[in-house]
């Protein structure tokens, strides 16, 4: 393999629902494999404040949903290096309603932070990964990420990378939080969460795109209305 990290911060910011804990963690394993466990620093952050304080010598990587304008602001004058995922909105809302059994309104008031924050950062040249490509189920997918990083790594480490990954991995891993070392847990929105990887006990749904189009007529055109610009934006159907 050969390595040569981007030093700058990276930051994995996508939509709740659109597998964005997927880029995360492939990105996050790719640099280990880089750089060493402690060679890397990864972190949650949506402001500024929220970003640690870097350490010489480790690579910096973040992982955001809804962000700020002055976090924005900061992975641009950084130099940041940013992967995104999107999903339709509508159907992320869904889902995240279906996992952590919150009302829909409430749901869509998460996504519609998420949906500012990724188009403030739309057409600034980022990769973007949409979850309606399947990428998160496409094995050529952690090579894709690991040339944006400058890395050359090994096929059968990439392998193994997206192994650990797929869906019904993480499902197994997330039903067996309870096995972890009590320090790498925490509470999420009322359920269990990893730290280090932050995926959380209810964290794979069914994964069925176009799941809105079930809803009543009026809460269709509702959610529709409420993410018009981003479904423009991305170019999602309306109807």
């Amino acid at each position: 393999m050969t390595a040569s990290p981007p030093c700058r911060p990276v930051a994995t910011i996508g939509l709740h629902g659109s597998a964005s804990t997927w880029v995360f963690n492939v990105v996050r394993e790719l640099l280990i494999t880089a750089l060493g466990e402690g060679g890397m620093l990864a972190a949650y952050a949506d402001r500024v404040e929220q970003v640690p304080a870097g350490e010489a010598g480790r690579q910096l990587l973040l992982k955001s949903h809804a962000g700020s304008a002055e976090f924005d602001d900061w992975l641009e004058a950084s130099a940041s290096l940013v992967f995104l995922s999107i999903r339709d909105p509508r159907d992320a809302a869904i889902s995240m309603t279906q996992r952590f059994r919150a009302p829909l309104g409430h749901t869509a008031e998460w996504l519609a932070a998420d949906c500012a924050h990724l188009l403030r950062l739309a057409g600034r040249g980022h990769l973007l990964l949409r979850y309606e490509d399947g990428f998160y189920a496409n094995s050529e997918v952690p090579g894709r990420l690991a040339h944006a990083l400058g890395l050359e790594v090994d096929p059968p480490v990439l392998a193994a990378i997206f192994g650990r990954y797929a869906t019904e991995a993480v499902r197994t891993f997330a039903n067996n939080l309870a096995s972890l070392p009590p320090e790498r847990l925490t509470s999420f929105s009322g359920t269990t969460m990893d730290i280090l990887t932050q995926i959380h006990r209810t964290h794979i749904g069914d994964g069925r795109s176009g799941k809105w189009r079930d809803l009543p007529p009026p809460a269709r055109a509702e959610l529709t209305r409420r993410f018009r610009r981003f479904l423009d934006r991305f170019r999602y159907p309306a109807d």
